[in-house]
């Protein structure tokens, strides 16, 4: 035995073997017991229709805030983990699909990859980092979105691709829900028993339907080739995932998150059998459907549910009227189309603009503080957690240039401190995907079709 294992002997004997004269011992020579870290998450937020970049960035040599970002940066603990990358740009490049700029961003930022044409369609080409990261931890990830609009309800024919910027291979989607009272249901049911009558009606109607869409999709399964079969079957396990979710709340069975204390204090309203509208073509429910989406996301994450968590706000170049910031009109085609200037085009479209992004950057927020609230090791939930907050491109006139790029949280140690603007030139978006991999801990030298690319610099 060492000099040392022979006075730490000595001196736990001569203390005694008390458990206050333990508390002592492991006082003066440190408690060698291994710490249990906690686990690392992933949680990615797409927005769609870029930002006003005048109000969006903060001034050189100000403070860390900026007119968009300050409900994200006003509190000093979120404003501590967060980071700002400037410069991220994606190259124009619909590879022989018929996408624009909205696809070209939408499909490729968190998949790294070239669009690919299905029936000239642009689809993402690879997996997207969230998948790719889940598949490495072993889980399955909490895919949510918000798709209702009032100008122009998704999907519209030949828009399906736009459904989803997570894809769990090329061209297959990771659909996310829309309801957040199915996602509730799945997630935190209590399983205090059988349902009453008239919900345990809704709940065989719902798996009525679902049995049917599965046996159909079965039948046309076996006529397919393997590449078909590959998507379809993907298809096919979201469908037996719904309908074990059912199974469960019409046996009274508990969920996951049942019996978790993080679990979110108000169920959301089951839109989808009261106002199925809301989820549509109405926008009149889209604040409400935001914090019940981040409220199960924060309790999906702190339950320990799972440690992958995606959030759509709207679809790929979607159109929100956002009466909710006294607008009422198209926000798509009247404020980010004539966003033609990093110094905004006008005082009113300005103020639009900067109204619109400022609510996302308030969604943000209140999911930053909410992860930031919750205990987790010798720290919160935040710090152990990497929230990537990103848009299909850089300003609302199409521009792939300065795709603002916001990192909050320590991602457990992945990450050094935040309060800082990074801003060193152009950089490739692939650089993001390997950021993100390397701050959840799993190596890599570059993402997507840029395999040697490197993490962002500056970071």
């Amino acid at each position: 035995m060492s000099a040392r294992g022979i006075h730490r002997r000595a001196l736990l004997t001569g203390l005694g073997g008390s458990v206050a004269t333990m508390a002592i011992a492991r006082s003066l020579l440190g408690d060698f017991r291994p710490r249990v870290r906690p686990p690392r998450r992933l949680i990615l937020l797409m927005q769609n229709n870029g930002t006003q970049q005048g109000a969006f960035w903060p001034s050189p040599g100000g403070p860390f805030t900026s007119p968009i970002l300050a409900p994200l940066l006003s509190d000093p603990g979120v404003a501590s983990k967060t980071t700002l990358v400037r410069g991220v740009f994606v190259p124009h490049d619909a590879n022989g699909t018929n996408g624009n700029e909205h696809d070209i961003g939408f499909a490729r930022m968190f998949t790294g990859a070239k669009l690919m044409s299905v029936g000239n369609q642009p689809w993402g080409g690879a997996a997207s980092v969230d998948q790719v990261v889940a598949r490495a931890w072993g889980v399955d990830s909490l895919a949510l979105a918000i798709l209702a609009s009032a100008v122009e309800p998704q999907p519209k024919p030949g828009f399906d691709h736009r459904r989803s910027f997570s894809y769990v291979g090329p061209a297959q989607h990771k659909l996310p829900t829309l309801d957040p009272f199915e996602a509730y249901a799945r997630l935190f049911s209590d399983g205090s028993g059988p349902p009453d009558a008239a919900a345990r009606q809704q709940l065989l109607l719902r798996r009525s339907a679902l049995d049917a869409v599965a046996g159909n999709l079965q039948e046309v399964q076996s006529r397919l080739g393997p590449a078909e079969r590959a998507k379809l079957d993907v298809h096919l396990t979201s469908v037996r995932q719904l309908e074990q979710g059912l199974a469960r709340s019409l046996d009274g069975q508990a969920s996951p998150g049942a019996t978790c204390a993080r679990k979110p204090g108000v169920v959301p309203t089951d839109y989808r059998d009261t106002a199925p509208q809301l989820l549509l073509n109405d926008e009149s429910a889209i604040p409400q459907l935001v914090t019940s989406m981040l409220d199960l996301i924060a309790s999906a994450i702190g339950c320990g549910i799972t440690r992958v968590a995606t959030l759509q706000l709207g679809y790929c170049g979607g159109k929100w009227k956002f009466a909710w910031e006294g607008m009422g009109f198209d926000y798509h085609g009247n404020v980010a189309h004539r966003d033609t200037s990093d110094a905004g085009s006008s005082p009113q479209n300005t103020m639009c603009a900067v109204a619109a992004n400022r609510y996302f950057a308030t969604q943000v927020a209140y999911l930053a503080r909410k992860l930031d609230a919750m205990p987790d090791g010798d720290g919160t939930v935040l710090d152990n957690t990497l929230l990537v907050w990103a848009n299909e491109f850089g300003r609302g006139d199409h521009s792939l240039n300065n795709v603002p790029i916001v990192l909050v949280g320590k991602a457990g140690g992945g990450l050094p401190d935040g309060g800082r603007l990074v801003d060193v030139g152009p950089q490739t978006f692939q650089r993001l995907g390997c950021t993100v991999l390397r701050a959840v801990g799993l190596g890599a030298d570059g993402f997507g079709d840029e395999p040697a690319c490197g993490p962002l610099q500056g970071i």
